[in-house]
Formats: C-alpha cells, sequence, structure tokens
C-alpha cells in the first residue's frame, strides 16, 4: 500500500451537535406521556385542569424541539459531508464521491481513482470523529 492507503480519524465537532439535535425532543416526549397516564388515571390530588396544562406545556415544548431539532440537522448535514468530503481529499488524494452521504453511509465507501480502479474504504463513526480505514 502507499502513503494514501492508510487509516485516519477526521475530526467533526459538528457531529456531536448533529446527534444532540435528534435526541433532544426525546425526553420530552417521553414526560408527556408519563405525565398524561398520571393525569389520566393517577390520584396525585392535583386538578385535572391542571395536569392537563401542564401536560400541554410539555406536548408544545416536545413539538418545538422536535421542529427545532429537524431544522438543525438539515442546517449541519451539509456542513459535515463538506468538511468530511475536504478532509477525505487532502488526506487520500481521492476525490470524495459528490453523492454520497457521509451521515447515511453504515459502513463503505468505494471511491474511483483516476485510473478507473475503485477502492474501498471504512467508515466507524464515534460521537464527534469518523474513522476511516483501507478495506481489503
Amino acid at each position: 500500500m502507499d502513503d494514501a492507503h492508510h487509516a485516519f480519524t477526521v475530526t467533526l465537532p459538528e457531529l456531536r451537535k448533529y446527534k444532540t439535535a435528534g435526541n433532544i425532543s426525546g425526553p420530552f416526549f417521553l414526560l408527556f406521556w408519563i405525565l398524561l397516564g398520571f393525569t389520566e388515571f393517577g390520584t396525585t390530588g392535583i386538578p385535572s385542569w391542571l395536569g392537563f396544562t401542564v401536560t400541554g406545556i410539555v406536548l408544545a415544548l416536545s413539538t418545538g424541539f422536535s421542529i427545532y431539532g429537524s431544522r438543525k440537522r438539515k442546517q449541519l448535514a451539509p456542513v459535515i459531508n463538506r468538511r468530511f468530503a475536504e478532509e477525505f481529499t487532502a488526506r487520500t488524494g481521492y476525490e470524495y464521491p459528490q453523492d454520497v452521504d457521509i451521515l447515511s453511509v453504515k459502513r463503505t465507501i468505494a471511491v474511483r481513482s483516476l485510473d478507473g480502479s475503485v477502492f474501498l474504504w471504512g467508515i466507524r463513526r464515534a460521537k464527534d470523529a469518523v474513522n476511516v480505514f483501507p478495506t481489503t
């Protein structure tokens, strides 16, 4: 193998923000269902109108965070893909395929060199980095 075929790690701090944006509404949605269950079936000693009001507020927060997370993920995806493509091209010398979304890649990326040969690169994602290694 030549120098272009070695394992490396691409650090992407935006990847952590991308994952957090997708998970932020989950706890509020769980809290909504817990509060709804207590309001409907529990004997909490509070008026039902107050329980439904609090439950509605939690549902509104969950919906708002879900919309925010979706927009944030759409905003971060092109940034992550562009930064990964730049780093991949700089480290390997291969042109990164423009139609490949690094966030949807499960295991490997096939890259074609200038002479027409294809080389496979393995992908392993971490919290804020992507490990790239040659496969045989």
